[in-house]
């Protein structure tokens, strides 16, 4: 995700506070699925019926950490 996003790899400092992150968020979502699925209903798609809510939450907040970065919006 990171590479999609900053087109470069996460530092060795970045990688275990982006997955603690994550893992944060994976936590908070699968012990409220209904939020979970609210999140992932936002938008103009609907979510892949296939893939675990919790996860896909999880890492929406991921992508959106990762979008919000001065790093991201000031790229050259």
């Amino acid at each position: 995700l990171v590479e999609h996003t900053l087109l470069r790899n996460p530092t060795d400092q970045e990688r275990p506070i982006l997955l603690a992150g994550y893992n944060e968020q994976l936590s908070f979502y699968k012990a409220d699925i209904e939020a979970a699925k609210l999140l992932i209903a936002t938008g103009t798609s609907a979510p892949d019926k296939t893939l675990d809510p919790a996860e896909l939450a999880a890492w929406t907040m991921t992508a959106s950490t990762l979008l919000n970065l001065d790093e991201f919006i000031n790229k050259p």
